[in-house]
């Protein structure tokens, strides 16, 4: 059953898009497959080599998904992670993230996802997230509940925070804010059962969705990141709030989502963590 409210948009417009975007999916995860033959790191030497390929695969499949969307639904604006915006005349919006995971993507590992969100003046409708390497197809539609590989997900029910399994929040650039991240981790692994991080911010959310996972906290998040998302784990039954448990609203830094059971506890743990961090 969805958890979502009320809103405004053409619903069997919007069916059609993820429908199409469904339909050829599996051309998307196989270019993605391909891209990853051809980028992957093996003898890497240098950090800049490495941050050269990430921005290849990034631009490339970008490109690859910009053709696509322009010859698919040309009068729909466009929004693609490092790329130019794309305006349009329909009250659409694609936001995309080509890959999420690029780090794990040039070094040959399979958690990388694209993300594909569907905003209507401003406010995201669908999404649409592929795994290639799993072949997973995430999607949902606001007001009609959430799917993988067109089963209805749920999130876990797990209440107890002694029973549940989290995702860190560990952002690429860190070293200004070690002391913040290991009080979030050390009041977390307090009581959680386990930890675990797939490199993918995207994949983390959808594994919360279908309740593979029970929580994750993330303060370096971006647009792309949510668009999708944020429809999937909302009509799945989660939730997903600021640090502070107003509503996620996009652009948004920071968010911290969970199956909905145990989001008060969580957002509970978090600030006694940071009041922590101030006596210290």
């Amino acid at each position: 059953m969805s958890t979502s409210g009320t809103i405004e948009f053409p619903i069997d417009q919007t069916q059609r898009r993820v429908e199409v975007i469904k339909a050829n999916s599996p051309g998307f995860m196989l270019a993605a497959r391909n891209l990853q033959k051809e980028l992957r790191l093996y003898r890497s030497k240098t950090d800049q080599e490495e941050k050269d390929r990430i921005n290849s695969a990034d631009f490339k499949m970008g490109q690859f998904l910009i053709e696509f969307f322009q010859k698919a639904f040309p009068k729909d604006a466009l929004l693609v992670e490092d790329m130019d915006a794309i305006d349009g005349s329909t009250g659409f919006r694609w936001v995309i993230d080509p890959i999420d995971g690029s780090m794990n993507f040039v070094r040959g590992l399979p958690m990388y996802a694209i993300s594909i969100g569907l905003e209507y003046r401003e406010g995201p409708v669908a999404g649409v997230v592929l795994v290639p390497e799993l072949e997973d197809i995430y999607s949902a539609i606001y007001g009609e509940g959430a799917t993988k590989n067109g089963d209805t997900i749920f999130p876990s029910s797990t209440n107890e925070l002694s029973r549940s399994i989290f995702a860190p929040n560990l952002p690429s650039k860190r070293s200004h804010n070690i002391p913040e991240i290991m009080a979030d981790l050390t009041a977390l692994v307090t009581y959680a059962r386990s930890i675990r991080r797939s490199g993918s911010l995207v994949l983390d959310l959808c594994w919360i969705a279908e309740g593979c996972l029970d929580g994750v906290w993330e303060k370096t998040v971006k647009h792309w990141d949510m668009c999708a998302t944020s429809v999937i784990l909302a009509e799945a039954g989660g939730k997903v709030t600021d640090y502070e448990g107003k509503h996620y609203l996009n652009g948004l830094p920071e968010i911290v989502a969970t199956n909905g059971f145990l989001h008060n506890s969580i957002l509970e743990v978090l600030k006694n963590a940071k009041s922590s961090l101030g006596r210290n």
